[in-house]
């Protein structure tokens, strides 16, 4: 007969919207451990704020759910909260470009494929043009000007400014190179401004201009709404749509798994190189807050150490989702878009977006449409966002940037 447990429950804070799979991961452990997990469910809707809220007041749950983005994790102080798991075995498995980190300490696991941002485009419009996927913002630019060269009745890039957030994708991949090669520790650093004049946020506004002036978007750019792309693409109405992860979801829902392998391809691209930017969901991300108390913190490093095992297979194929451990294999249900990205995360890196470590620009979502309606230029809307940056930074209690 098994020993008992050393401990009979372990409280789990989530966030309310973990899909069933996870939960049903969550039971299993319940049933092949004997343990009990008292879940405090906090809603999905305002999650953050009232986390945080308990957070502040000293309460530490022994599992934590949250975010592995930058300005989440350092909300939680880890370096004082959290326990390093950096010595763990399945750490060592995580999946290249994916990972719960902060200054080179691995604070947590993430279980979920992090949304990825890229370029999704029409594989059969590609090849009866001759084109190949572009890889480079040149590469884009060239290549939108070959669709216009070649069938001027097809949008060469479909965006959605109607819908508010989408231009987000296009301007933040661009930056991806230059952020990870080092420009978003010199804003962590605060060595660096969004407005400087080698800003690659900067250089991102200016193309996206170029791309407009050169007629590459879609005459109701202003207007269009994201939730429509997903049928422009597969009716090859257009060449490309900028658009995160998200997307393949709504394209199926919009056709057919079949029709989505078929009809479209995605690219990674940034200024320079294909490198990948992705953003965490706290869904499935767990940490383990240092409470006090050895038994049951060694109980809770047992929960990771179960989600991570042989269960995590099982799974990775109930929620249909790209494994974020290097020795799972893929489900055959995983789009083949889905399947893309990974390649392209383990193939050429990763990198958050350069407002993740800017909390507070509360135009973030405004600045686009007013980019491309002329009411702001490239330079005064970098002006504006490091303004907001800054009073954001202030407001976090973050380190300032220096007077000049």
């Amino acid at each position: 007969m098994p020993a008992p447990p050393a401990v009979e429950e372990l409280t789990l804070w989530v966030n309310s919207a973990d899909a069933q799979p996870l939960k049903d991961l969550w039971a299993r452990y319940e049933d092949d451990t004997g343990v009990r997990l008292d879940i405090v469910s906090f809603p999905s809707d305002g999650f953050e704020t009232a986390l945080l809220q308990r957070w502040a007041t000293g309460d530490r749950p022994d599992i934590l759910e949250w975010h592995a983005n930058f300005n989440w994790l350092v909300a939680i102080n880890p370096k004082d909260t959290l326990r390093d798991l950096s010595g763990e075995d399945f750490v060592a498995r995580q999946a290249s470009g994916i990972t719960a980190s902060l200054d080179g300490v691995t604070y947590g696991m993430v279980l979920n494929t992090p949304t990825a941002w890229g370029m999704f485009y029409n594989k059969s419009v590609f090849d009866r043009l001759g084109l190949t996927p572009p890889t480079t913002a040149a590469e884009i630019l060239a290549t939108c000007q070959a669709i216009k060269a070649a069938d001027p009745t097809l949008v060469p890039i479909q965006e959605s400014a109607g819908s508010l957030w989408p231009p987000l994708i296009l301007n933040g991949q661009y930056t991806a190179d230059a952020l990870e090669a080092g420009f978003l520790q010199r804003l962590i650093e605060r060595e660096a401004k969004v407005n400087d004049a080698d800003s690659p946020w900067l250089r991102s506004l200016q193309f996206y201009k170029q791309l407009q002036e050169q007629g590459c978007f879609n005459k109701d750019i202003l207007t269009a709404e994201f939730e429509n792309a997903a049928n422009i693409l597969l009716g090859g109405k257009a060449a490309m749509v900028p658009l995160h992860s998200g997307f393949v979801g709504l394209a199926v829902d919009a056709s057919s798994l079949d029709d989505v392998n078929s009809t479209i391809g995605w690219t990674a691209w940034s200024e320079a190189r294909p490198v990948v930017t992705v953003e965490y969901s706290p869904n499935g991300t767990y940490y383990l807050p240092k409470t006090g108390d050895a038994v049951r913190e060694e109980a809770a490093l047992g929960f990771l150490r179960f989600m991570t095992g042989p269960a995590y297979a099982d799974y990775v194929t109930a929620a249909s989702i790209i494994p974020t451990l290097k020795d799972v294999a893929t489900p055959d249900s995983v789009a083949a878009p889905l399947q893309s990205i990974a390649d392209a995360i383990a193939a050429n890196g990763s990198t958050i977006p350069i407002w993740s470590v800017l909390p507070g620009i509360t135009d973030l979502v405004n600045y686009p449409g007013k980019l491309l309606n002329g009411e702001l230029t490239p330079q005064s809307a970098v002006d504006l966002l490091q303004k907001e940056a800054e009073a954001g930074a202030k407001a976090a209690n973050l380190p300032p940037w220096p007077n000049p």
